[in-house]
């Protein structure tokens, strides 16, 4: 959600100090915080000094920084979304769909290669497929997932064996 740092709304608001959109409204009828139209800066002074009071306000609360870390997070999502138009970018989900179905793909054709190169011959055949059959095992899914980092924990593991 990007927020509007000159005239944020409820939600944004909200959304800033976690809190329910309709507290905020609450805290605007009671005079707490400004009515629309005031500025960001404004609304987390006000939120700050309804919350700590005063002297608890100017200690609890770096207001600069707080600004600097939104514009820089406002600044760091458009570029990840200006990235991914650009296709410089994609998802992890993506990224392991494009990898299971290269996958799916070589398996798929390493499995014929018995069949092509031994011909009619049954004993060739067989051991042909047995070493493909071994390379694909060692290239499996799950050594992937152990190797990323994630993967089958040790029952499942156990159970797939």
């Amino acid at each position: 959600m990007e927020i509007d740092i000159e005239e944020p709304t409820r939600p944004q608001l909200a959304a800033v100090f976690g809190v329910s959109s309709r507290w905020i409204g609450e805290l605007r009828s009671k005079g707490d915080l400004p009515e629309d139209g005031a500025s960001l800066l404004e609304n987390i002074e006000a939120w700050a000094q309804a919350k700590y009071g005063l002297d608890g306000a100017q200690d609890a609360l770096d207001l600069d920084a707080e600004s600097a870390r939104l514009k820089k997070e406002q600044a760091d999502s458009k570029a990840m979304d200006n990235a991914e138009r650009r296709r410089e970018l994609a998802s992890l989900p993506d990224m392991s769909g494009a990898v299971i179905a290269v996958i799916a793909m070589a398996v798929s054709r390493l499995s014929q290669v018995g069949m092509i190169v031994a011909k009619g011959d049954h004993k060739l055949r067989a051991r042909i497929e047995k070493a493909v059959n071994d390379a694909l095992k060692e290239l499996s899914v799950a050594k992937v997932e152990k190797a990323r980092g994630g993967g089958l924990d040790a029952e499942e593991a156990a159970e797939e064996d």
